[in-house]
């Protein structure tokens, strides 16, 4: 731990204010005053993103506050993705930050805005290795694929049976969908 969150300072990137519950919390009874939480005393304490938000009751945004460095908080560890809902503020991306695979994510029970909300899009997952058959595990509407990037050129690239197998239509009917949204939203 580092002395120099002693006293009252300038705000500077890796550091925040705190109270003093969260000060005795944090640095205990005898450590005393401390108003300032750095990013070395995270560090030093080996905090979770979990323990700070759950028992410290800091919010994401106090945390991003402290660390706007996304990547220092994947790098340090820790992380699961149970987090990554919470930790919209940067986003991290389950597929490209963490290294998810796709039945890791399928078990989250993620939604198609969930997923977006992270950026995940449709083609990374196509680069994970979705098919139409996990497509269809997934169980999302046709207007969640739309919203993580399903486009008519997604759509010219399945066979007719995939189609009507995620889909419930046959490629005609969605190819006319899609292009008819397209039109609309100038995609």
């Amino acid at each position: 731990m580092t002395n120099n969150s002693t006293f009252k300072r300038g705000h500077r990137p890796d550091e925040m204010e705190i109270s003093a519950a969260q000060s005795i919390k944090i640095f205990g009874m005898w450590d005393q005053p401390r108003f300032i939480l750095l990013w070395d005393d995270v560090k030093a304490q080996c905090l979770t993103w979990r323990r700070l938000r759950a028992d410290y009751a800091f919010s994401a945004a106090q945390l991003k506050t402290l660390q706007p460095d996304r990547s220092e908080w994947i790098n340090r560890g820790a992380l699961t993705l149970y987090e990554m809902l919470d930790m919209t503020v940067f986003p991290v991306n389950p597929l490209v930050d963490m290294r998810a695979d796709l039945a890791e994510m399928w078990s989250m029970r993620w939604t198609p805005d969930q997923l977006s909300s992270m950026h995940v899009t449709y083609d990374q997952m196509r680069v994970r290795g979705l098919t139409p058959s996990l497509m269809k595990h997934f169980n999302y509407p046709l207007s969640g694929w739309m919203t993580l990037g399903f486009q008519h050129s997604h759509c010219e690239a399945l066979v007719d049976e995939a189609v009507l197998l995620v889909f419930g239509m046959p490629k005609a009917e969605l190819r006319t969908i899609l292009l008819e949204v397209g039109a609309g939203s100038g995609i």
